[in-house]
Order: structure tokens, then sequence, then C-alpha cells
């Protein structure tokens, strides 16, 4: 019974020996000093190299390094450089004494940050009973540096740049049992293969797995000759670190040699650890997570997902449902285990969805009827539990929480119980999440029923009501505007006279302009002495001006029109020409007396230019002025009469303050105010039954939009003949009545000389505007 025992023990003891051996060979880069007495009167060479090959791993071979030399000084560096000839294999070693501690030593290798401290090694001391002259020596012992078997490494020592001593060494051939096969492997992470090249001359075994702890788990293999074939292209089924390549001789026993060329690369999305993984369910309680590389240790995050349907590209995540993993285990005692109840795992920037339970684990199931506006929630369970509901709407990878939690409780006996969950309007993405609340399972059911069908019946019936309303509201609309329009155009016209006030063109020329367009756009009969002169009726020229003017206004007057003069500077002088006639400026306190004198002086100023001017405009204005005086000293106070200044022409100041009384219009700014004034006198003042209607609103609201609407296309006719910048102020504007005026003498001098100029005033054609009717419309238009 001893012997077997025995066996064992040794066979374990050799292992752990063959252990130790490997760690020691591949240990590399370790450095031991020791401090020896040597005999001073002996002649010595030193520093003096001395090189071997102490160990093989495959077909390199350890060389290590034996440095005699005199002890470093506390203020000296040391380098010691290695070098394999014919290939890039270099190591330079830099090694200095202790500052404060005279018994370490600091070394480390170029173009590595670590440094590493050993102790000095010292001998005992000498003995004093003998009379020799001793001398303390380091012996420094570095291994080591692994070189290929066969090739030549040069070794130099430098102290501050100088070479101390140099030397080279042809590493030993290892023997049969420790050659592996000479070869290279090129990754190519983007078409997730490897390139393997191999030395010519070989015949090799080649293997492609997934390195554990102890061995390589083969996935593929096969036998290659170098001297037919020196490259192999060998696809990878996922891209993980694990993924090794491994060869060998085809001698019995040969020595295998591993790379693995993705153990240090950044595989992008983390590499295909979890897609190559899988997720295996012990009993009900404990689930297990394996992936192909044990020896790496990853850590997942791991959450609870409902799947709408098996195999489904979407897995919804649930709140709150992480996973804590032990060992690469999962507890999943207390979560719903139906079928399309998943784990989602999700590593560096790649997820993956397992879905590892069964229909037979489930203790309850659920189903979810969609109506017009709620959701009939029908559960079944084999216990008495209690279940909650809630809406939520689905967006993207999640769904949101909506409205109030719905609870039902269910006894034991109970086997059908439905809930019923009401849908707010016009919602797109609904759907229900309904989960066993006591006893509480962690994950929740997501149910998305179809009712889209219903929804969009709902959603056509209100279009259509809102069509057939909007449909309404605009028939009626029109059939009102039509039947105001109607009325409005079929209404009345009461007319409108117009006054010139001075023989400028630009002021004619407004005037018209106005006139045109009050006839045009508001169908209005507008009177004009202009026009009334180049007419074919002979009633201007048959009674005069100022019987054409009196009578023309007893004819507005009469039928509720409005008599509208356009004022000017030259009007403001001629009225105030009159104001200063009349008892040396005194202003008359009769109204009777004023209306005579003014009479009388316009019947005299007529009589003096009927010769001398080139139209009729100062006797009509003249006359107006005496009509519009005596209305204004009138009951009336001069209501239907009306003032009209033109923007760039004439202002309002313009207007002396006897006249102030009467209404003022400055165009076009005033448009809107003038054409609702002429607006309502076309329709006349309402009755009282109408006001009091409650529809007498609608006339106003449109009587007032269509005055605006006149008012903008009135303004863009007078802007073609209003000058395009404002007007310096006339000084004339500026005179008040008690400034002094032309005296008669200098008047009658005045008309004289008009008299010689034998200027008729029926020579319209010579130096007046022309104001036919069609010239105007043709003009304006």
């Amino acid at each position: 019974m001893r012997g077997p025992g025995v066996f064992t023990c040794a066979v374990a003891a050799l292992h752990l020996v063959l252990l130790a051996s490997s760690l020691e060979i591949h240990g590399q880069n370790v450095l031991v000093v020791r401090e020896k007495w040597s005999n001073a009167d002996k002649k010595q060479i030193l520093p003096r190299i001395s090189l071997s090959t102490d160990e093989f791993d495959g077909s390199d071979a350890c060389v290590s390094l034996r440095l005699r030399m005199k002890p470093l000084s506390a203020n000296k560096t040391l380098q010691i450089e290695f070098n394999e000839l014919g290939i890039q294999n270099y190591c330079v070693l830099l090694i200095q004494r202790g500052r404060h501690d005279n018994n370490t030593i600091w070394w480390k290798e170029l173009f590595k940050d670590q440094r590493s401290k050993v102790k000095i090694r010292k001998h005992s001391s000498i003995n004093k009973h003998l009379d020799v002259r001793r001398e303390r020596v380091w012996e420094l012992q570095y291994k080591c540096f692994m070189a290929m078997g066969g090739s030549t490494v040069h070794v130099a020592v430098l102290d501050f740049n100088q070479t101390l001593i140099s030397d080279s060494y042809t590493v030993n051939q290892p023997p049969e049992d420790y050659r592996v096969p000479v070869y290279k492997v090129t990754p190519d992470i983007l078409s997730k293969h490897f390139v393997v090249d191999v030395e010519a001359g070989q015949e090799v075994h080649m293997r492609l797995c997934y390195k554990s702890i102890t061995v390589c788990e083969k996935i593929i293999s096969q036998k290659i000759n170098s001297d037919l074939n020196r490259t192999v292209t060998l696809h990878l089924p996922y891209l993980v670190p694990c993924l090794c390549v491994e060869m060998y001789y085809t001698g019995v026993d040969a020595r295998r040699h591993t790379t693995c060329p993705l153990k240090d690369k950044i595989l992008p999305g983390g590499g295909e650890v979890l897609s190559s993984s899988s997720l295996q369910l012990f009993g009900s309680s404990v689930l297990q997570w394996e992936h192909h590389c044990p020896s790496v240790q990853f850590k997942p995050d791991v959450s609870l997902c409902w799947q709408p349907s098996r195999n489904h590209s979407q897995c919804i995540s649930i709140q709150n449902s992480t996973l804590l993993m032990r060992d690469l285990k999962y507890n999943v005692s207390d979560v719903d285990k139906h079928p399309h109840m998943c784990l989602k795992f999700f590593l560096n920037e790649s997820h993956q969805v397992f879905c590892p339970f069964s229909s037979d684990l489930s203790e309850w199931d659920v189903t979810v009827v969609p109506g017009s506006w709620r959701l009939y929630v029908r559960l079944s369970s084999s216990i008495p539990a209690s279940f909650s509901a809630q809406l939520c709407v689905k967006e993207g990878g999640t769904c949101d929480l909506k409205e109030n939690v719905h609870t039902v409780q269910m006894e034991e006996g109970m086997r059908d119980v439905e809930m019923t969950v009401t849908l707010p309007f016009f919602t797109s993405g609904l759907c229900v999440q309904v989960w066993r609340s006591e006893p509480a399972l962690r994950g929740r059911r997501i149910i998305c029923p179809d009712f889209t069908h219903r929804r969009w019946g709902l959603v056509v019936a209100a279009s259509l009501v809102l069509l057939v309303t909007i449909t309404t509201v605009c028939i009626v609309t029109y059939k009102l505007i039509k039947r105001q329009t109607s009325v409005w155009r079929s209404a009345e016209r009461k007319p409108v006279l117009l006054v010139c006030s001075t023989d400028e063109t630009s002021h004619i020329s407004a005037v018209c302009a106005l006139a045109y367009g009050l006839q045009e756009e508001l169908r209005m009969d507008v009177r004009l002495a202009q026009w009334a002169q180049c007419s074919t009726q002979k009633s201007l020229a048959q009674l005069g001006p100022a019987p054409w003017l009196y009578g023309q206004c007893q004819q507005v007057h009469s039928v509720g029109g409005m008599v509208l003069i356009a004022w000017s500077p030259k009007a403001q002088q001629t009225f105030l020409q009159w104001r200063e006639s009349d008892s040396g400026g005194k202003v008359g306190k009769t109204g009777q007396k004023d209306k005579m004198l003014l009479e009388e002086w316009s019947d005299k100023q007529g009589q003096k230019c009927i010769e001398s001017q080139s139209s009729i405009t100062a006797s009509v204005f003249n006359a107006s002025l005496t009509s519009m005086w005596a209305g204004l000293q009138s009951e009336r106070h001069g209501q239907g009469f009306g003032l009209v200044c033109f923007q760039g022409l004439s202002g309002t100041r313009c207007i002396p303050k006897e006249l102030r009384g009467i209404r003022r219009y400055c165009l076009p700014r005033d448009l809107s105010n003038l054409i609702h004034e002429l607006d309502i006198n076309v329709h006349g003042p309402r009755s009282r039954d109408q006001n009091r209607s409650k529809w007498c609103c609608w006339p106003r609201l449109f009587s007032k939009g269509l005055s605006f609407w006149l008012s903008q296309r009135l303004a863009r006719r007078l802007d073609a003949w209003l000058p395009r910048t404002p007007a310096k102020p006339d000084r004339k504007c500026l005179l008040k009545p008690s400034h002094k005026v032309p005296s008669e003498k200098a008047l009658n001098k005045k008309l004289k000389k008009e008299r010689r100029e034998n200027i008729c005033p029926h020579a319209v054609a010579e130096k007046n505007v022309e104001c036919n009717l069609d010239t105007q419309k043709a003009l304006l238009g």
C-alpha cells in the first residue's frame, strides 16, 4: 500500500520542481549581486564577462551573464547592453548603487518605468590570522536574456558612455525535445481571420483553439508541410481574447507552442464574448453564464427585459430589474419565469439577449382585450396573489409609465379576474405593464394590444365631424359676406362733391386720383368741377362756376352727401385775404354779415379773374368757401363739409383756426376714417330696432374691414401721384390772420398783368391739367 502513495508523492514533488523551474526560467530580468573578498596581490583583469546558456523555452534559450568587477561607486551608473544580431531583439540595463543605503542596488530596463532593488549578498569577513592583503570584488549575475538557439548575442558594459568591456556569444541549439516550430501569426480583425506563416522545411501540426488555464480547447486542427504551403489562413468563429494558435512537430510527445494574437488587442465593441456565450438554467432558481474564455474575467451588466414575441429583435427593458452575478451565476428565484421574460447582457459597447425560461415555469397568465376607450386586463392564477397593471408609452427600447396603478386581489379558488384600464385620447404607442405585486416577483409583462383599427375609426369619425363643422362655418360666413356685399353694392349712393383750391398740377392730380378712386372702389357719385367742365353737359358753362357750386352743394346736402374741399397753402392765403379785407382785419361777430361780405368778395374776385385765369378753380373754390362759412355759422355747425389735405402738398396746420370746426382728413393717412365716414353716409343711420338686434355687430365689423381694405387700395393710388419726399413747409401756411396781406391795389395790378398775357380761362388744353374722365381713368389705371 505504501508503494503507490510514495509514487504519487514523488510525481507531485516532480511537478512542483518542474513548475518552479519553469517559473524561474520565465522569471526574466533577475539580478543577483554578491560582494566577495579577493587576494589583492593576485593579478586579476577586471571587469570580466562570462556568458552561458542555461534553460530553453522551445526554440528560445535563456542567456545568463556573469560580470566580475570592482564595487560600484555611489555616484556612478553602470549600463549593460544585450543585442541579438540579425534581428531587433535588444535589452539595456541601468544599475546604480543606493545613495542612502550602500547595501542596496537599484536597477531597471531602459524604456520601462518600473524600478527594482536587490540587496548585496556579502560573504563572511576575512580571517585576521592570515597575513594576506585582500580587496572587495562584485559578482553580478543576470538571467536571463531570451535569444533564439544558434544566434549570436553581443554584450557591452559601459560607464558614462565609455565601454569597459564587451563580448559576443553564440547561443547553443536547444535539444530535440525543446524544439518548437518557427512561425508567425498575423491577425486581421476586420476580416476575422489569422494568417499563419511557417518557416520552410517543417512538417507541423496546427490547431485553432480557445485557451483556458490548463488546456487549449480545439476548434480546428490540420497538418502542414511548409515545403508545399508556407501560408495558411484560419477563419475565426468569434473575436475573443482567448482565441489562440497552437503549433508542434509531428513527433511523439513534441513540445507545443501557443500564440494568442488577440490577447492584448482592442476588439471592436468589446469583442464577441456575449454572442459566443450561453446561459443555462439549473433547477428553477440558478442561471449560469458560460463563455469560451474562463481565464479572463468579464463583468457584464444584466437586467430583465420583455420580448413581445419569440425570436423578436426587440426586447423592452424593465426598470429596476438588475441582476447581480456571483461566480458567473445569477439567482432568479424571485423572477417572473414567463417564456417572454428574458435577460439582456451588456458588455462594453455590445449587448446580447437570452431567454432561458419555458412555459411550464409560469404560475399565472394574463390577456389584454382592447376596447374603444379602455383595455380589459383578464388574469388567471394557480395561487392566491395580488396583481397590478399600469399604462405605459413605448418609446424605443423602453416603456415610460403613465397614469395610475390598478390593483386587484385574487383569492383562493378564483380563476379569472378582469381589470379595466381607461385609455387617454389620441395617444399612440400605448401598452400595459402587468406584474405580480404580492407575493412580489421581479419583472413586468409588457403587452401592447393591436387596437389601431378601433382608434383609427374614432379618428376618422372625429375628422369627419370637424370637416363638416368647418364646411358649415365657411358656407355661413360666405353667405353672410355675400349678403353684406350685395347690400353694400346695391345700396343707394349718396353724392360727394370734391372742390380743388389751386391750379397746381400735383394738387389737381391728387384730387382727380381721389375722385376716381372713390368712384371706382366705393361706387360713389363723385362730382368734380374739372369733370363737369370737360363733359358734354353745358350746365357749368351755362350757369357759371358760383351758381353751379351753390346748386351742387344744395343737391348734395339735400340727399345727405358730403362736400370735400381739398385744402392747400393757396386756399389759406385766399381765406386770410377775405378775413383781412373785412373791417381792417377784425373778425365779424354776425354770421349773416360774414356771409354777405364773403359772397361780395367772391363775386368781386370772380369778376376780376374771368379773363385772366386758365381754369374755373378759383371761382368754384371761392363759392365753396361761402357755402362752408354759411354752414359753419348755421345750426348745422359745418356738418356735411370736410377739409382734405394731402401729405407732401399741405398739412392740417395750414387750415385757419376759424375752420377747425370742420372735419379734417390728412390723406392717405386718414383714408380709413374718411371711407368709414362715407360708408356710414352711404348706408345711412341705423334704426333703433336694428341697433338692439344681436346681429348688429356683424355689419359694423364688415364695414370696418371693408373700410380698411378700400383705404389700402386708395392709398396705393394716391401714392403714385403724391411727392416721394416730404415737401418743405410753405411759409404761407405759417401766416396768421393778423399778418399783413397784399392790398387791393396790388391785387388789381396783378390781374392787369395777367390780362396782358391773354390767358383765357377757357384755354384749358394749353396750361392746365387734362381732366377728361376717360383720360383720368387711363392715366390712373
